[in-house]
């Protein structure tokens, strides 16, 4: 009698993992960057290296909580999870704003956060590994 091997069914759970935990730490970071501005802690100038250091550490989170999963090629679907979240800030976002513009901004910053999901993933399975 043939028995099916048991196969991961879909992919969406380890990536809706990794997308909600860096759209987690991108909330709590605007907040921090939103209550530190309004207090004068930071002028309001900093705000566009703020928004790098925010998608860089969502993209880090996502990466690195696929990282935690057992994928079969962890490191795409950590710069996909990075890619996600950088997405839903951007259509949050343009909510909020009223517009949205697909601009070569957006694609650099898919491409980067797409790379550092992808580098997050493959350092945290590097020293996993070791």
């Amino acid at each position: 009698m043939y028995k099916h091997k048991k196969r991961n069914k879909t992919a969406w759970k380890p990536l809706l993992r990794g997308t909600a935990s860096g759209v987690a730490v991108l909330i709590v970071s605007v907040l921090i960057l939103t209550v530190t501005v309004f207090l004068g802690w930071v002028s309001e100038s900093a705000i566009p290296i703020g928004n790098i250091v925010i998608k860089i550490l969502s993209s880090l989170a996502a990466g690195i909580v696929i990282g935690l999963g057992k994928e079969r090629a962890p490191w795409f679907f950590g710069g996909i999870a990075a890619d996600i979240c950088l997405l839903l800030s951007a259509a949050l976002m343009s909510v909020y704003l009223g517009s949205f513009r697909l601009t070569w901004n957006l694609f650099a910053d898919l491409l980067l956060c797409f790379a550092i999901g992808c580098a997050a993933n493959a350092v945290f399975l590097k020293r996993k590994t070791e």
